[in-house]
């Protein structure tokens, strides 16, 4: 397994405030509130009854970072870590870019597959958001998919939505990338669109995961605002402790859902690829403005 560690990354979560981090999860084993660290999981590093799950936010991805060989490089090399990835900021006018971006995974014969939502966004800037996932490992139902309610239209960029099975673990993953001007607005906006999802069917397991430009309660690295608003909901857990984002200094990436119900949760972390490529933190920036966030699920447990 290769192990990403920077030491100031590491220095400035050892400082976070890890009881609030616990409060929320106190149902859940004691191991799995410490369990945030700095790593890079390798899907061959992973036990057969497991999974990733990352997010990542890929910085204004279309085709001029497609066609740069030397970034693609890095990303598709990072993409191909995880059993599942979430991706917001995907532009592209023409929306083939998801088949491009999946074909370019594959070329060495793996079997990755991708569900992509409408372009969605005010005005002219839209983005999609995508899930891309192991279809050898990770089944879709995309007849599930969908967008999370907004009765005031609250959502600069709605949440997407899509159902996933891997082994006993069936879940639903709800990304959504925040606008920052309106982060007040949409962080409790969300929490009506995670419990609507919730209400709607049969399955508990809901995962909230993007760009959130928010940072955890209690966190003591900023976001544009806490989480406040998601921390009513009951057991729910931050799983991400850290700076997220590839100058330093800010949290707003996470993966988050309820300890009562995701007990299938092993650890967490953030990927800081900078130094695993040795990169310049400008050609680590170039990549992306955001690092990769990622959880480890077991999938051996029927839950249900």
């Amino acid at each position: 397994m290769r192990i990403v560690l920077f030491i100031v990354q590491l220095l400035i979560i050892t400082n976070c405030s890890f009881s609030q981090k616990r409060n929320h999860n106190e149902t859940t084993k004691d191991q799995s509130a410490d369990s945030a660290t700095i790593i890079s999981i390798e899907p061959d590093t992973l036990e057969t009854n497991q999974i990733s799950i990352a997010s990542w936010n890929l910085k204004r991805f279309g085709n001029t970072k497609l066609n740069d060989h030397a970034r693609m490089s890095i990303l598709l090399d990072i993409l191909k870590q995880y059993d599942i990835i979430a991706i917001q900021e995907v532009m592209d006018v023409t929306v083939t870019l998801p088949q491009k971006l999946v074909d370019s995974l594959n070329v060495d014969g793996l079997n990755y597959n991708f569900v992509a939502s409408n372009r969605v966004g005010r005005g002219t800037s839209k983005e999609q958001y995508l899930f891309v996932y192991n279809d050898d490992k990770v089944d879709a139902f995309l007849d599930s998919s969908g967008y999370g309610i907004e009765p005031m239209d609250e959502f600069a960029r709605e949440p997407f939505y899509c159902m996933f099975k891997a082994g006993e673990f069936d879940f639903y993953l709800m990304t959504i990338h925040t606008d920052p001007d309106d982060v007040e607005i949409e962080i409790p906006a969300l929490k009506v669109a995670f419990d609507s999802l919730q209400n709607a069917n049969s399955e508990n397991d809901i995962i909230l995961l993007g760009d959130f430009n928010a940072c955890s309660p209690g966190s003591e690295i900023d976001g544009y605002i806490e989480m406040t608003s998601l921390e009513v909901i009951q057991n729910i857990y931050f799983a991400i402790e850290g700076e997220t984002n590839t100058r330093g200094g800010k949290s707003y990436d996470n993966i988050i859902f309820q300890s009562s119900y995701t007990s299938e949760f092993v650890n967490s972390g953030i990927n800081v690829f900078e130094a695993e490529y040795n990169l310049t933190n400008d050609e680590a920036f170039g990549v992306s403005d955001h690092l990769p966030v990622w959880a480890i699920f077991n999938i051996d447990n029927d839950d249900d």
